[in-house]
């Protein structure tokens, strides 16, 4: 009977089997998964390998990626040798070897409930199995299809605000992703806001009563939409970069007096101020600093782009890498052991204290879903990153709305005409060159833009371009007028709306800043 199961996977089915792994849980089956059962300041390879020693049951998630991967053609090797029992979890249907043709299966590309129980069935009772594996052929939930063709209808609105850019962009070529699993789940989010906004926006500058369609089934369809990839099913569905990334169940474990490890926290000095916070919670439980690297049982190694390597020998010593931000350049020693993930915000310091001495459910108890290779960032750095590409896209997209559809531009003499087209390109030019240095500068640490403060002024100056936008508006409709124009239809909107947009996103990115207010001094690099 099974007790102990062991999951062989890719990182890109993430989402499929963090929530098959709660369902076998639920059922009290015991299972080995990586991110959660590693111990972390330890190479993982001897740790995997006696996961995989522990268990009586392998459960094969196949797929592409996952048979492509020498890490699960390892693990499938192992297994074979060692003669434990197989159940294939066909995700997709591919061509397997030879080897892994004669195991059970059961097909999870249908009916994700069918599939649950037929497993909990087969693990219970073993079955000499009559059909051949399934090794080709497209399946899918029907809640994908769903999606697709609610997504289809989405897109084809989002060209209606097509002066924004960044809506289409994002949403036209939505329904192929998602059924390649490959959409950028926040990116995708945040069009689907913007959408109905965009046309709202568009309603009042146009003054066109058609629009309210547009307005109404934006505003509909997309929340439909974001329900629908926000569901279970869909987060099963997606790759890493398509489900929300969080924390799953983080937990206290209510250890005040943990037995004392001597320690060293191993950083730049960019990143002093986590290393700070790290070593106060450590010295708060009684753990002691030390001050050379080689005598310190456990050494944390916060890598960031600023640091991608350490002194620390892992074989004698707990090493502990830290990833605060994204670094494809980590050493080859730290990348073969688990690393506590810090990107999506830095979370659980007490946690970490209080399990230094016995790491073995660290990682359970921090509660963190790996995010691979996903560029991703904390709630305030992202609200900060999408409320500067948001003015940037209004600005952008109604200044090339001005210049070649509006009215005010069609009725304008050829002088005015080319005087405020030169003078709205140099803004756009300027607006835009300011937009990429402050995000190149946010996302990067590095640069002009590289410091909160630096980020505020930019800010500011994105509104004085944007009341420089607004005066141009005012300055053509009182020339015309001055000429004889009846202005009183012609709507100049844009800039207008712009800066409510403006002010009305300070305030909600001025509210992440406070309730995250503890990320900003994490995030901006120290200065030397």
């Amino acid at each position: 009977m099974t007790k102990n199961i062991f999951m062989s996977y890719s990182r890109r089915e993430l989402g499929f089997v963090d929530d098959l792994v709660s369902k076998l849980e639920a059922q009290k089956y015991t299972v080995w998964l990586d991110y959660r059962a590693l111990i972390p300041g330890a190479p993982w390879g001897e740790q995997i390998e006696k996961g995989l020693n522990d268990s009586d049951t392998v459960l094969l998630v196949v797929s592409r990626a996952a048979l492509a991967s020498k890490y699960v053609t390892s693990e499938w090797h192992h297994f074979l040798d060692t003669k434990q029992r197989v159940i294939l979890l066909i995700f997709e249907a591919v061509d397997l070897p030879k080897e892994l043709e004669k195991f059970e299966w059961v097909d999870f590309r249908g009916s994700y409930k069918a599939g649950l129980k037929e497993l909990f069935f087969q693990l219970e009772n073993p079955i000499q199995e009559e059909h051949p594996v399934p090794e080709t052929g497209f399946k899918a939930p029907f809640i994908v299809w769903t999606a697709i063709a609610v997504s289809v209808f989405v897109a084809l609105l989002s060209l209606s605000e097509i002066w924004t850019i960044f809506i289409p962009w994002v949403l036209v070529p939505l329904p192929y992703l998602i059924y390649r699993r490959k959409f950028n789940f926040t990116q995708v989010q945040t069009a689907l806001w913007a959408l109905p906004i965009a046309s709202l926006i568009s309603l009042v500058v146009y003054d066109d009563d058609t629009l309210d369609v547009y307005v109404g089934l934006g505003l509909v369809f997309g929340l439909v939409l974001l329900f629908i990839l926000r569901s279970p099913a869909m987060q099963r569905w997606g790759r890493p970069e398509a489900i929300i990334p969080k924390y799953i169940n983080p937990h206290d474990p209510k250890i005040q007096n943990p037995a004392p490890v001597p320690f060293y926290v191993d950083y730049a000095v960019q990143d002093r101020v986590i290393a700070g916070d790290l070593i106060n919670t450590l010295k708060k439980y009684g753990h002691p600093q030390v001050e050379k690297i080689q005598d310190a049982k456990a050494v944390f190694a916060l890598i960031s782009r600023f640091k991608s390597d350490t002194e620390a020998v892992p074989t004698t010593q707990m090493v502990f890498p830290i990833l605060i931000q994204t670094n494809d350049n980590i050493a080859e020693k730290l990348s073969k052991i688990q690393w506590i993930d810090f990107r999506p915000g830095v979370r659980g310091l007490d946690t970490i204290a209080q399990l230094l001495s016995t790491p073995k459910e660290l990682l359970k108890a921090l509660g963190m879903r790996p995010v691979s290779n996903q560029t991703v960032y904390s709630p305030v750095i992202t609200a900060l990153f999408y409320f500067i590409i948001l003015i940037g896209v209004i600005n952008i997209g109604s200044s090339i709305d001005y210049i070649f559809g509006s009215d005010a531009m069609y009725n304008a003499t050829d002088e005015q005409y080319t005087s405020t087209m030169i003078w709205f390109i140099v803004n756009m030019v300027m607006f835009t060159g300011l937009v990429l240095l402050m995000v190149r500068g946010l996302t990067s640490r590095k640069g002009l833009f590289s410091s909160f403060r630096s980020i505020c002024v930019g800010i500011v100056i994105l509104g004085v371009l944007l009341l420089w936008q607004n005066i141009m508006d005012q300055s053509i409709l009182l020339q015309m007028a001055d000429d004889g124009y009846d202005t009183s239809d012609i709507y100049l909107s844009f800039s207008n709306l712009g800066y409510v947009i403006y002010f009305l996103g300070i305030l909600v990115t001025g509210a992440a800043i406070f309730r995250n207010k503890r990320d900003l001094p994490r995030w901006f690099p120290a200065r030397k």
